[in-house]
């Protein structure tokens, strides 16, 4: 079978499971996205489904969100004009309920790395920061030193590196006091 007839099948499938809550849809859509990455692993451009896999992403599947993350980190570089499709959900995904969700958003949203997308990432590294899970206060620690490489003057701006030092200082997570001081202090003083 030829790949453009492959992925236009892969398309209308997951076209079809967008939104969809019937039982047994989650172990159908976690095949067609296996299936997807490991197209996307070896090369082959499956950057036509992007939509699709962005309509599909809205489950509370930890795996199928990590694979969705994981397509999304691998496409926006090179599309940026699609990754606006991705700020939506993933913004969303940094306010869920389940910490694991939270930080995996937070660090697939920072990982964009899309200039003209900066002003997306402000408010959920902000929320990052003050988060009272270890793990998400480490992945915002993390982002904001990747939105300083692409934008130093938007960290600047709001406050970041004094929010790092004062974090670094006082944080109740050992090991998040550690990220802190190995990772963000040298960038800023």
């Amino acid at each position: 079978m030829n790949r453009k007839g492959e992925i236009s099948e892969l398309k209308s499938q997951l076209r079809q499971l967008a939104g969809s809550r019937a039982p047994g849809v989650e172990d159908v859509k976690r095949e067609l996205y296996k299936k997807v990455i490991s197209y996307m692993t070896i090369g082959i451009d499956v950057s036509p489904l992007f939509s699709e896999m962005v309509m599909c992403s809205a489950t509370s599947d930890v795996v199928l969100k990590k694979m969705c993350y994981l397509y999304v980190g691998n496409y926006a570089r090179v599309h940026p004009d699609l990754a606006l499709l991705t700020i939506n959900f993933l913004q969303k995904d940094c306010q869920d309920e389940y910490p694991m969700i939270r930080g995996l958003a937070l660090r697939s949203l920072c990982s964009l790395r899309v200039k003209n997308l900066v002003e997306y990432l402000v408010g959920p590294l902000k929320s990052g920061l003050k988060d009272s899970h270890g793990y998400v206060r480490t992945v915002a620690a993390l982002g904001v030193l990747k939105l300083y490489n692409i934008a130093p003057s938007a960290c600047i701006d709001n406050d970041f590196p004094a929010t790092l030092k004062e974090l670094m200082l006082r944080d109740v997570d050992s090991q998040v006091s550690i990220i802190y001081s190995d990772k963000c202090c040298f960038c800023f003083f």
